[in-house]
């Protein structure tokens, strides 16, 4: 009598599973901690990712550093120089910035699928390489700031795809720590 009621209650428990795991949130395979940068960014940073020692603001995956994988989060301004700019100068000036320039450097070694979005706070340019590794360039301005949130993250095939769905979010929510 007892094992006529556990396959129907396994079945039930399967079926449940199935559902959940279908309706799963996809950025829970994103695991990311809070951190301040050295230039006093409140931001996040894939779990276990650390500091390059030559630059600050670049993160990269544990291990014998050969990795592809790049994590950046820093303040960066135009090529003329730190000045406050309204949000509406600081759109116009989004394409030539330095975040974006290198791009066309890049687009010499065969980028695909290349893909610009305008925000009403910033811009994001996504990219393929030829040998099938993910790059998006974020950047982030705030009206009257004198310098602007730069972020991009670069994907090898073997990464966790999700985190360049996820710089965009953590690049948009990045708070300047108050002086």
């Amino acid at each position: 009598m007892r094992r006529q009621w556990i396959v129907p209650a396994l079945m039930a428990l399967a079926v449940v599973g199935g559902i959940l795991i279908v309706t799963a949130d996809e950025t829970q395979g994103v695991a990311l901690e809070e951190i301040v940068t050295e230039e006093g960014l409140a931001t996040q940073i894939p779990v276990g990712w650390v500091a390059t020692p030559q630059f600050p603001f670049d993160f990269v995956p544990p291990g014998d550093g050969k990795s592809f994988d790049q994590w950046t989060i820093a303040r960066a301004c135009p090529v003329d120089g730190c000045a406050a700019r309204s949000l509406d100068e600081w759109l116009a000036l989004a394409p030539d910035l330095p975040t974006f320039v290198g791009i066309d450097a890049v687009a010499e070694g065969d980028l695909f699928n290349v893909e610009v979005q305008q925000l009403d706070d910033g811009r994001i340019v996504r990219a393929t390489t030829a040998t099938a590794a993910r790059l998006v360039f974020v950047a982030v301005f705030a009206d009257g700031a004198d310098d602007y949130v730069a972020c991009s993250v670069r994907l090898g095939v073997a990464a966790n795809q999700q985190l360049a769905d996820a710089i965009v979010d953590v690049c948009r929510s990045t708070q300047r720590e108050a002086a």
